[in-house]
């Protein structure tokens, strides 16, 4: 729930929250309407004419799937009437107000998405840092994670995706260091391949996402993004820090630039070419690894009476979500 003025209006989790079987009645959450932060719509027409919105609606923590019946835009607050379809699994929303996020920024902050315990994730983003002993590398990750630039701060604020994972203030970092994590876990069963270009490659693999995707609170891709997408833009950033180093090795520069267009492992899925070193594919499944089961794990917050999600597009399925029976 969110106060206002001393006054309690549920947000989408609040709806999320209550059972399937009982989201029967309009404003069903203490027969009060409620507050929606949307941050992608498309604007649809129905068979009788009239123009209605499919749009997600999140707060803090949660997201759904709903329709508006009215024209709304991406990074708008929606004061709304709701109701559940149990036929469709869906929530249709009544619009009472339409308003301009950015133009009420105290509800806003509220309701924006955002990750937990972005301090020690920074700590941590620190070590790793300084646990590289290649000396042209460890230059490499100070320039670029430097507290005091402005690269720096966009970075620890930054989504990792506009939809599919990790989306969200923080997304960005917490996938990074997520999947460093899992690399070096992984890289306990290969002793032999590089730490130092593996710790590098992942905490830059992303960092054309500073660029990629708006700060919210619709978190939408830039013209950037649409254009290019993060490998280009990622690739161009790394040339323009490694710039700054003098007589940083040009076989490390081909290196690196090779991680990064290859994280994405396949070419239908983004990478301009597949992962020809073994540091490189470690990279690319440790990446894989976690956006995957992020999404999993965020789909599952929100699942039928028979325990089963909404289908997840980057995963191509639904998922189950496992509940051991008492006994």
């Amino acid at each position: 729930m969110i106060e206002i003025s001393g006054k309690f209006y549920p947000t989408i989790g609040d709806l999320l929250k209550v059972v399937e079987k009982e989201r029967i009645d309009r404003d069903y959450v203490d027969s009060k309407s409620g507050i929606f932060l949307i941050t992608s719509s498309t604007i649809k027409t129905s068979s009788n004419g009239n123009k209605y919105s499919e749009a997600l609606a999140v707060d803090s923590s949660s997201k759904s799937r709903v329709k508006i019946w009215d024209v709304v835009k991406s990074g708008s607050l929606v004061f709304a009437h709701y109701e559940y379809n149990p036929t469709y699994r869906s929530f249709s929303l009544n619009p009472v107000k339409i308003v301009d996020a950015e133009s009420v920024p105290d509800i806003t902050e509220k309701l924006i998405p955002h990750f937990e315990g972005i301090e020690a994730l920074k700590k941590c983003l620190k070590y790793l840092v300084k646990s590289v002993k290649n000396e042209y590398l460890r230059k490499l990750l100070v320039l670029i994670f430097d507290e005091n630039t402005d690269f720096y701060r966009r970075f620890v604020e930054s989504t990792a995706a506009s939809r599919n994972h990790h989306v969200g203030r923080g997304g960005l970092l917490f996938h990074t260091i997520s999947v460093t994590k899992n690399a070096l876990n992984l890289l306990a069963n290969y002793p032999s391949l590089d730490r130092d270009l593996i710790v590098t490659g992942c905490l830059i693999h992303d960092i054309g996402k500073v660029e990629t995707y708006t700060f919210g609170p619709e978190y939408d891709y830039t013209n950037d993004g649409k254009l290019e997408n993060h490998i280009v833009i990622g690739i161009k950033m790394l040339t323009r820090f490694i710039d700054k180093i003098p007589d940083f090795p040009k076989d490390l520069e081909m290196i690196l630039t090779h991680v990064m267009a290859s994280h994405h492992g396949t070419l239908e899925y983004g990478s301009p070419v597949v992962p020809k070193l073994p540091e490189a594919m470690l990279i690319h499944f440790a990446d894989e690894m976690d956006a995957r089961l992020n999404a999993a794990i965020d789909a599952l917050k929100n699942v039928n009476e028979k325990n089963w999600s909404e289908r997840v597009e980057i995963l191509r399925t639904d998922l189950f979500k496992f509940k051991e029976e008492e006994n």
